[in-house]
């Protein structure tokens, strides 16, 4: 019956013209125990895939798309997106938005199990009704997060445009823009609670744990510039779980080199690719592509040549879909930066080494020596950006990097002839709203 139920929720918002039309039918929720509640949360199609994310990793400059794949595209969508277009009132152009409307119908779901938990008596099982409530917490932290990585700008307490938060389950609650201190504050909120109910380590890694509210708040502190904050919740993350992956153990000639729940991962979150992230539609961008040394690892296991020209061959997912979840080696990065910014340079370049070491052959690695901080940092940027490939994190790197004043990124693609650039700290950095949505809830649009 439970399953039923959920079904019944999904193909009511499938079927919706808008997520905010969506009235559920209260006689179809019939989760009542903490057993039914998990049961919901453990439905990993719905939330541990997303179709969230993906604009990010198109948007950034990890890739490029030949000319004939480029015009053969029949999504206009796409073909806006990958090349930062104004466009013109409707961006998407009848499409609509994945992104947006996969991260509210997941947020819709997670406030019907807040508030359904919330009546179930905890002392039936503590153990368990703790598990459900921090997990849905941290999916509403996670999928608000989201939309704030691709629908807002950099971190600025001044800027007013934040995301429609979703706090009930409730569908006929107003529908308007949070600024964006408020809406990183209830993101932040939702972790810190859900830090606390959460087991340190999880049952299986497709389920949140403290460890991933631990990661989530470094990596939120890091773009929000609390350099403290950030280092403070990697290295409660590491004191617990430091352990990297040997890269020298993997099969390079493999398909798929990573196994799906490798030590690394902290949680698994995949996303369904768009098509311009297939292996046959994307080109890996030259200049990165040979900044992997002979000897490092990674450019034998992310990557294949078909076509005589690099593409991404797969990461901590085990395929080649998108990794969009936490792993260890992202928290080694926050900490080694905020060390540097911190002015800790001895303790950065001890945890770099430690953490490249693995990434390298044998015997091939070179330790290096932080002596100067802006040289380091840009080492360190670099081999972020080398690590995290294909997380879709680099577009929220980017802009962060923009605000401030030490790395700024200019970004430029050449397609049929033309240099298409975007100038660091230019507005197309962010994606607009759907255009549906704003006609259904006006609010004020994203400038391009």
């Amino acid at each position: 019956m439970l399953i039923l139920s959920v079904l019944g929720l999904s193909t009511m918002i499938a079927c919706s013209s808008s997520w905010l039309d969506i009235k559920p039918d209260q006689s179809l929720v019939v989760p009542k125990s903490v057993v039914d509640y998990q049961a919901w949360l453990d439905n990993t199609s719905k939330f541990n895939n997303s179709s969230s994310f993906g604009n990010m990793e198109v948007s950034a400059d990890n890739l490029y798309v030949p000319d004939a794949t480029f015009n053969g595209l029949s999504s206009a969508a796409a073909r806006n997106i990958y090349t930062w277009a104004k466009g013109n009132d409707d961006f998407y152009e009848g499409e609509g938005s994945a992104s947006w409307s996969d991260a509210y119908d997941k947020l819709l779901q997670v406030n019907v199990i807040i508030e359904g938990i919330d009546k179930v008596e905890r002392a039936s099982d503590p153990t368990g009704w703790d598990n459900v409530k921090g997990s849905a917490l941290f999916y509403r932290a996670f999928y608000h997060y989201a939309l704030l990585a691709e629908f807002c700008g950099a971190y600025d307490e001044a800027d007013p445009l934040g995301i429609p938060l979703r706090s009930t389950a409730n569908v006929n609650d107003k529908m308007q823009r949070s600024s964006l201190k408020q809406s990183y504050e209830y993101v932040l909120s939702d972790l810190d609670a859900a830090a606390k109910l959460l087991p340190l380590v999880p049952a299986n890694k497709l389920r949140p744990s403290r460890l991933a509210a631990w990661a989530m708040l470094s990596r939120i502190y890091l773009v929000m510039f609390n350099y403290p904050a950030a280092l403070q919740y990697a290295q409660l993350c590491l004191s617990s779980d430091d352990q990297l992956l040997d890269y020298n153990s993997l099969n390079a000639s493999a398909n798929f080199p990573f196994d799906r729940f490798n030590k690394e991962v902290i949680l698994s979150v995949y996303i369904a690719n768009p098509a311009i992230l297939s292996q046959n539609n994307h080109v890996i961008d030259s200049a990165l592509y040979s900044s992997y040394g002979a000897d490092d690892l990674r450019r034998q296991l992310f990557f294949r040549i078909n076509a005589g020209l690099p593409r991404f061959k797969g990461g901590y997912f085990g395929v080649a879909n998108c990794f969009v979840g936490l792993a260890v080696d992202e928290v080694y990065l926050n900490a080694v930066e905020c060390l540097l910014r911190t002015g800790q340079l001895k303790e950065a370049e001890n945890l770099f080494n430690k953490l490249m070491i693995t990434r390298w052959k044998t015997g091939k690695y070179i330790p290096v020596s932080f002596n100067d901080q802006a040289t380091a940092l840009k080492t360190v940027l670099e081999e972020r950006r080398k690590s995290l490939l294909f997380r879709c994190l680099r577009l929220t790197d980017i802009k962060r990097l923009n605000k401030s004043t030490d790395q700024k990124v200019s970004m430029r693609r050449k397609l049929n002839g033309n240099e298409i650039v975007l100038a660091p700290n230019d507005p197309k950095h962010v994606l607009p709203i759907p255009q549906k949505e704003l006609l259904l809830n006006p609010m004020t649009q994203n400038p391009r």
